[in-house]
């Protein structure tokens, strides 16, 4: 079963945490995308090797090769910490919802977006359930993939 695992990926704390996360998922025995492992380094794309590339064509090759990733998926996890989540993650939730793809929160970080609505609307309707911890987020998974495993028979 395939994971997308969507979250921020800016500096090395969210970074070491995403590959944290990720491996507790691949020990459990799932398939997992980890757009900062598996699209690799800007360098590394197919655009780069064409001549005069632009800024908008290496964009928009990461747009896809995410995109696809996430249409790819069973289910995606989406880390949500910050005041305000990630714009690529919200994204990659809202592509999964309109799919029909499952979609798990993950959000381990105190702030919050006001203290009377501790989500943003848009970004809590696309998700199947949202959990606080890593080990809570396995758990989820293993629900969701439970529930999906007979449909994919």
């Amino acid at each position: 079963m395939q994971v997308y695992f969507a979250g921020p990926l800016f500096n090395q704390a969210e970074r070491a945490f995403n590959e944290r996360v990720c491996k507790a998922l691949e020990a459990e025995g799932y398939e997992v995308f980890l757009p900062q492992r598996d699209v690799g380094d800007i360098g590394e794309l197919e655009v780069m090797e064409q001549e005069n590339v632009s800024t908008e064509d290496v964009l928009q090759e990461i747009f896809e090769v995410d995109r696809q990733g996430v249409l790819d998926a069973d289910i995606v996890t989406a880390t949500l910490d910050g005041r305000v989540p990630s714009e690529g993650t919200v994204i990659e939730a809202a592509i999964a919802y309109e799919h029909n793809i499952p979609v798990i929160g993950l959000k381990t970080d105190r702030r919050v977006f006001a203290m009377d609505e501790p989500y943003n609307a848009m970004v809590f309707g696309v998700l199947d359930d949202i959990v606080s911890t890593p080990t809570e987020l396995i758990d989820a998974v293993n629900e969701q993939a439970a529930e999906l495993a007979p449909e994919q028979e």
